[in-house]
């Protein structure tokens, strides 16, 4: 936490740093201007040559283009060092207000296939399991999952997504938590979202059954998980 505070204040002084440049950057290019044309109107009037005001007008005007150019750089680069810090602020924001989320596991029961289901690229890449039943007409499956071991328990709501990816069929299933019914659905070819409020240390065991429909095998995928309260 005492780093954090040093960060900050560092990005604040650093900001505070380019604005007084940029103030001191402007004054000294009028002071500058100011002072080059008094001088340039006394020397053209003690030597009567009207032209010498002229040249010296012109290199005092190509050195104050050449300030304001580097002001105008200065600005830049502070609205851009502003604008960065800001969406660096933003995106701790977004991610402190992430839920936390974590995968549940099987712990007893029938054993599906489980695959891993990956997002993004590179280190940002994020993979899930996938539980994939295979279900024939008339099949029913029940598994077992574990709680995400937390001590103490933590309060939040498990979660599933159940999907039936091409195949029109229908599947009955439903979720048991403490010998009750806390969840249940009817999937035909949809992805179907449920969560039911529970602690981190509780089992709850998923019942699924294909009721019909023409295919041979219907494939039944399942993503469980445990989300925490804040």
């Amino acid at each position: 936490m005492f780093w954090d505070w040093v960060e900050r204040v560092s990005w604040v002084a650093g900001i505070i740093s380019a604005v007084i440049a940029l103030i001191a950057s402007l004054m000294a290019s009028r002071s500058a201007a100011l002072a080059t044309r008094q001088m340039a109107m006394l020397v053209a009037a003690a030597t009567d040559k009207p032209e010498l005001l002229q040249k010296l007008e012109l290199e005092a005007r190509e050195r104050s283009e050449a300030v304001q150019r580097r002001v105008r750089a200065v600005l830049v680069s502070t609205v851009t060092m502003i604008a960065s810090l800001g969406a660096i602020g933003l995106a701790a924001v977004m991610l402190a207000n992430l839920p936390d989320h974590v995968s549940t596991k099987i712990v007893g029961g029938d054993a599906p296939r489980t695959v891993q289901e990956c997002s993004g690229g590179g280190e940002a890449t994020v993979c899930a399991p996938v539980h994939v039943y295979e279900l024939a007409a008339g099949s029913k499956v029940e598994t077992r999952f574990g709680g995400v071991g937390r001590t103490p328990a933590r309060t939040g709501h498990g979660g599933l997504s159940v999907e039936l990816p091409g195949c029109e069929s229908e599947v009955k299933w439903h979720v048991v938590l403490d010998g009750r019914t806390v969840a249940e659905a009817v999937s035909r070819d949809v992805l179907v979202h449920t969560e039911f409020p529970m602690t981190s240390d509780r089992e709850y065991t998923f019942v699924a059954e294909r009721a019909g429909g023409d295919c041979a095998t219907t494939e039944l995928r399942v993503r469980t998980g445990f989300t925490f309260d804040d």
